[in-house]
């Protein structure tokens, strides 16, 4: 798996059975605010999170987040993931609303399969609002239609977690739809879906946009 670079970050591959790979997940993952919004139980145990990253993080296209030189106030030091971003299967979440609307169906039925991805991700809280998140996906992004030329790729957030919807805002991932009452199992609560998407003509005419 490549690792993606930015001006401040690099995307990497997750380090399988290592001490302090799982304590600097654990720092963050722990946090109660992150976990529940993203569809997952906080961490607990560093144990735990070492067996994460074994069983679920390190795997094609889910790389850890790491800031380069490491960060002020001695957040992190270099290298440590301080979150995660991946590009997975179309999940249920996304394909069930759009199949159940014909016009919605019609228009973007033909980015359910293998030629589209969806997006996961979250960073630490020390790290919000510092223009981390954006950066990282627009790497992502370009890593999906550039090198591995998907046709499209997707994005769900809770409605109630409006931080994530702008984030993909600014990466220019559009609103298709939002699903009401959807059952997130892993954390056992009900949430609205706010369901998006930019396909690989929307990208490219963004970054054309950029440099005239």
């Amino acid at each position: 798996m490549n690792n993606l670079e930015t001006e401040r970050l690099l995307l990497r591959p997750w380090k399988v059975d290592d001490t302090a790979e799982a304590a600097s997940l654990f720092r963050y993952a722990s946090d109660p605010e992150i976990g529940i919004k993203c569809g997952w139980p906080p961490h607990t145990r560093i144990e735990g999170s070492m067996n994460d990253i074994r069983n679920i993080l390190a795997v094609e296209n889910n790389w850890a987040i790491t800031i380069k030189g490491g960060n002020i106030a001695g957040q992190a030091a270099d290298g440590d993931p301080v979150g995660s971003i991946a590009l997975k299967p179309v999940s249920h979440y996304t394909i069930d609303p759009i199949t159940a609307n014909p016009e919605l169906s019609k228009q973007y039925g033909k980015y359910l399969g293998d030629n589209a991805l969806e997006l996961g991700y979250w960073i630490g809280r020390p790290f919000w609002g510092k223009g981390y998140m954006p950066e990282a996906l627009r790497a992502v992004l370009d890593y999906a239609f550039n090198s591995l030329h998907m046709d499209a790729v997707w994005g769900g957030h809770y409605r109630e977690n409006p931080q994530s919807g702008r984030v993909m805002a600014k990466c220019g991932l559009h609103i298709v739809t939002e699903s009401e009452h959807d059952y997130f199992p892993l954390i056992d609560r009900y949430f609205d879906h706010v369901i998006r998407i930019i396909t690989a003509n929307e990208w490219r005419d963004r970054q054309t946009d950029r440099h005239i």
